[in-house]
């Protein structure tokens, strides 16, 4: 690897550090209980820590490694998430990684976005980004479209985690049929909500 291109990586590591923490400390501040919140930070020669909330509840991937959700159960995650996404989205910040793992439940059972690593940082409401990142079965078709993409890219992926969390199973979208594709034990209501976040234009 060329010096120039190790000091980017450094560069952008650092960058992406100093926004985690950024957001970390606004979530503890605003005492939003729907985002991880920062307890502490400090650095090392070798490392720089980030010690957080504590969310004795695990992540959502632990829950769904055994079963599905109940109906109830995916609509209050999804309510919480969205609480939180939207308190992001209206300070410019895309998430860009909204999946079960980033997802824990604190001590009261309510579930708390995590992990900004990927967060991004826009100019302005309807800002951008292009950099191609994000989990592989969660992201949108813009972003593997080397587009330009805003903050609905998070919405997509709230999509994805609904589907997961009713039914268990990845959402392959290719020649995916919506009609068919939701049991009707899922309930309407919640199909509808996930049709929603799915929607596809060519």
């Amino acid at each position: 690897m060329s010096r120039n291109l190790m000091a980017h990586s450094c560069f952008c590591l650092i960058f992406s550090l100093k926004l985690e923490k950024a957001i970390l400390e606004e979530a503890k501040r605003e005492k939003n209980p729907f985002l991880v919140g920062l307890y502490a930070s400090f650095q090392s020669r070798d490392h720089f820590c980030l010690a957080m909330d504590y969310c004795p509840g695990g992540d959502l991937k632990t829950y769904l490694n055994v079963s599905s959700f109940p109906k109830e159960t995916a609509v209050f995650y999804s309510g919480c998430i969205v609480l939180g996404l939207q308190f992001l989205h209206e300070r410019n910040i895309i998430h860009r990684d909204i999946k079960p793992p980033n997802i824990l439940l604190d001590s009261d059972g309510y579930a708390r976005i995590a992990d900004f690593g990927m967060a991004k940082k826009t100019a302005g409401y309807d800002g951008t980004a292009t950099t191609d990142c994000g989990t592989l079965p969660y992201m949108a078709p813009e972003i593997f479209r080397s587009r330009f993409y805003t903050k609905s890219v998070d919405w997509w992926a709230l999509g994805i985690l609904i589907y997961k969390m009713l039914l268990n199973k990845s959402c392959h979208l290719s020649g995916l049929d919506l009609d068919k594709a939701f049991p009707v034990k899922s309930g309407s209501s919640l199909i509808d909500m996930v049709r929603s976040q799915l929607l596809i234009t060519t």
